[in-house]
C-alpha cells in the first residue's frame, strides 16, 4: 500500500494567508475549546474521544510522574483533560456545550421531562434554537437605497464659451461658473425592503421614481422568492401601477459545477414574454463560463404578431468568462444580435487592502467605444467612496462620484465634455491616482499601522498575565511530553516514518524574511506536534484554534496565526503551512520539497 494513501484525506490550506481586519479581532482571550484539549474533531465519536483521553493520560496523569515539580504540573493539565472527557462523553452535557459553550454548562436547564432520551433532548434544544433564529430573521428587514443625480457640466469646461474660458483662466473651480452653467439632467431614486417570510421564502418591495428634464414618473415592484431545495429556487414579481410588467426567474443547479437560469418579463397579454436563458459551468478553480440567449420580441402564430417590430427588444446570443481570485477578478463577454454587437472586458484589482481599482472597455456597434477607470476606497467600516472617469467615442467624458453606506448609495455622474477630449481624460486619470497614492502612502498607511500597533500593545498589556500563564503552561506540557516524544522519534526513525523537524506557531505570514527562531511572535511547537503523530500519521482536526492543544499557546494575541511544519517521511523532506483553524494531515505528496 502507498504510504501516503494511508493518511487521512483532510484538506490543507497550504500557504494561503487570509488578511484579518484587526478591528474585527476578538479583544478578550477566547475560552478553552474542549475538543482542542483532546485534539479531536467536533463530530468525534465516543470511542474516538476515549482513545484520545487514554493517550493523554499516559503523559499527563499525575501517577505517571515521580518528580514533585512534574507531578504538580501534570495535576493541573489532567484536571482540564478530565473535564473535557467528562463533558464530551456525557450526551446531555455535550449537547449543551456544542450549542452554548462553557457558559451553558453552568446554567440550569429544564427542557421537558427528566426521562427524555439524549436524542429527544438534542431535538428539543435544536427546536428552541431554530425558533429563536427564525424569530430573529422574521423581525429583520433589509433596506437598501439608491440615489442617482446626473449633472451636465459641459458648459463649465466648454473651451468655446468665452465666459467659461475667462473664468477658468483664473480658477478651475470657479463656484459661480459652476452654478451658472451646470444643469441637472436626471434624478432617480430607488429604495427596497427585503424580509424573510419563512426560512425558504423572501419578499422584496422596491419603490422607484425618475425625473428627467422636468418630466417624471414612478412605480412600485413586489417580488416573492422561494427556495424549493438547495438546487432549485424561483421568484415572481410585478409592478403595482402602469406600466404593469410581470417578471419571473428560476434557477436550477445541475451539479456542483453547472447551473441553468431562465428569466422573462411580459408587459402585455397580447405578446409572448421576452425570455433569457443562461447556462453556466465552472471551467477551473476560479473560472466560470456563461452562455446566454435572449429571445427578444417574438410571436407564436397570431400571438404577438401585431407590434412585433415596434418594440426594442431584439434577440441576441452572448458568451462570457468570469474569473475571480483573492485580490482580483475579470470578465470577458461577446454578444451578437439583431440590435447590436459588442465586446466588453472588465478587470478589478485590490490595492493597499483598502482600495479597489476597476477598469473596463466596451466596443459596440450602437454606442461606439467606451472606457472606464474607477477607484473605490473604504472610508469607514460601513462606508465606501468611489470616483470614476468614463471616456467614450462619440459620447465624450463623464466623471462619476459614488458614496455607499449600509446599503444606501448616492451616485452623481457629471458630463464634462460632449466630445473626446484627451486633455481632460489625461488629467482626470492621472490626478486622482497621484492623489490617492500620496494620501495612502504619506498619511493613511502610517496612521493605520500606528493605530494597529497601539491597539496590539494595549491588548497584550491588558492580558499580559493571561498570556504569561498560558506560555508557562505550554512549557510545562512540553517538558512532560519530551520523554515520550523522544521514544516516539526513535521508533519513527527506525521505520523511516514521520519525524517532525520543525514546527512553528504564530503570525508566520508577516515573518517570511526573518528567521522564526529570532521572533517572539512565534512559538516552537515541534514537541507537541510530534506527540500527535501516531503510526507515521499526523492529523490535527480543524474548526478551532490550535492554541487549545496541549503544548501550544497564543504568542501573538490579536493577530492572524498559522502553523508551519517541516517534517521527514521516507527520507524525503516535506513542508506545509496552514491557517490557525484549518485541519492538518501528514504525510501528503503535495508537501514534498525539493532540496538543491
Amino acid at each position: 500500500m502507498d504510504s501516503y494513501e494511508s493518511s487521512s484525506s483532510v484538506p490543507n490550506l497550504d500557504g494561503d494567508y487570509e488578511e484579518v481586519d484587526f478591528d474585527q479581532e476578538v479583544q478578550t482571550p477566547p475560552p478553552l475549546d474542549l475538543y482542542g484539549v483532546l485534539s479531536v474533531p467536533k463530530e468525534a465519536t465516543e470511542e474516538e474521544i476515549k482513545d484520545a483521553y487514554k493517550r493523554l493520560c499516559r503523559t499527563f496523569h499525575p501517577d505517571k510522574h515521580i518528580n514533585p515539580e512534574n507531578k504538580k504540573a501534570a495535576e493541573t493539565k489532567f484536571q482540564v483533560i478530565q473535564k473535557a472527557y467528562e463533558v464530551l462523553t456525557d450526551p446531555n452535557k455535550r449537547i449543551v456545550y456544542d450549542m452554548f459553550g462553557e457558559e451553558g454548562l453552568s446554567t440550569s436547564w429544564e427542557v421537558g421531562p427528566r426521562l427524555k432520551t439524549p436524542q429527544e433532548l438534542r431535538e428539543e434544544f435544536e427546536r428552541q434554537a431554530r425558533l429563536k433564529r427564525q424569530q430573529e430573521v422574521e423581525n429583520m428587514v433589509k433596506a437598501k437605497g439608491d440615489l442617482q443625480l446626473i449633472i451636465d457640466a459641459t458648459q463649465v469646461f466648454d473651451p468655446y464659451d468665452s465666459r467659461s474660458r475667462q473664468s477658468n483662466r483664473f480658477s478651475i473651480l470657479n463656484i459661480q461658473n459652476i452654478f451658472e452653467n451646470a444643469e441637472v439632467k436626471q434624478l432617480s431614486m430607488k429604495h427596497s425592503f427585503e424580509t424573510q417570510l419563512r426560512p425558504q421564502t423572501q419578499a422584496v418591495v422596491v419603490g422607484q421614481t425618475i425625473l428627467r428634464n422636468g418630466i417624471g414618473g414612478g412605480n412600485i415592484i413586489g417580488t416573492l422568492r422561494h427556495s424549493f431545495s438547495p438546487k432549485v429556487w424561483a421568484e415572481v414579481g410585478s409592478s403595482i401601477v402602469q406600466p404593469r410588467i410581470v417578471t419571473a426567474k428560476a434557477s436550477y443547479s445541475i451539479d456542483a459545477d453547472s447551473f441553468v437560469i431562465v428569466s422573462g418579463h411580459i408587459d402585455s397579454i397580447y405578446s409572448p414574454p421576452n425570455l433569457v436563458f443562461t447556462g453556466g459551468r465552472v471551467l477551473g478553480k476560479n473560472v466560470t463560463g456563461y452562455l446566454t440567449y435572449k429571445t427578444g420580441a417574438w410571436s407564436l402564430g397570431p400571438w404577438g404578431k401585431h407590434g412585433l417590430y415596434s418594440r426594442r427588444e431584439k434577440s441576441a446570443v452572448a458568451i462570457s468568462i468570469n474569473g475571480s481570485f483573492e485580490r482580483s477578478g475579470y470578465n470577458f463577454e461577446i454578444q451578437t444580435g439583431l440590435a447590436q454587437i459588442y465586446i466588453s472586458f472588465n478587470y478589478n484589482h485590490k490595492l493597499f487592502n483598502d482600495y479597489l481599482v476597476k477598469t473596463s472597455a466596451t466596443l459596440s456597434t450602437s454606442s461606439g467605444l467606451t472606457a472606464v477607470l474607477l477607484g473605490e476606497r473604504k472610508v469607514t467600516e460601513y462606508t465606501k467612496a468611489s470616483l470614476a472617469i468614463e471616456c467614450g467615442i462619440p459620447h465624450g467624458v463623464t466623471f462619476k462620484c459614488r458614496l455607499s453606506r449600509l446599503g444606501q448609495r448616492i451616485t452623481i455622474p457629471i458630463l464634462i465634455s460632449p466630445e473626446f477630449n484627451y486633455k481632460i481624460i489625461l488629467w482626470g486619470t492621472i490626478l486622482p491616482i497621484i492623489t490617492i497614492t500620496a494620501v495612502e502612502q504619506i498619511i493613511l498607511m502610517p496612521r493605520r499601522q500606528k493605530k494597529k500597533a497601539e491597539k496590539l500593545a494595549a491588548l497584550r498589556e491588558l492580558h499580559a498575565e493571561y498570556i504569561e500563564n498560558r506560555k508557562k503552561e505550554a512549557i510545562e506540557a512540553i517538558r512532560l511530553l519530551l520523554p515520550s516524544v523522544e521514544r516516539k522519534i526513535e521508533t519513527e526513525k527506525v521505520k523511516d516514518g514521520l519525524v517532525i523537524l520543525e514546527a512553528w506557531y504564530g503570525n508566520i505570514s508577516s515573518l517570511r524574511d526573518v528567521p522564526l527562531n529570532e521572533k517572539k511572535d512565534v512559538a516552537d511547537v515541534r514537541i507537541p506536534v510530534q506527540a500527535l503523530v501516531h503510526d507515521s500519521q499526523l492529523t490535527i482536526p480543524g474548526g478551532y484554534s490550535k492554541s487549545n492543544i496541549m503544548g501550544f499557546y497564543d504568542p501573538c494575541m490579536g493577530e492572524p496565526k498559522q502553523l508551519k511544519i517541516k517534517y521527514q517521511f521516507q527520507r524525503k523532506f516535506h513542508e506545509v503551512i496552514v491557517d490557525d483553524t484549518a485541519p492538518v494531515a501528514c504525510p501528503l505528496r503535495s508537501h514534498i520539497i525539493s532540496i538543491h
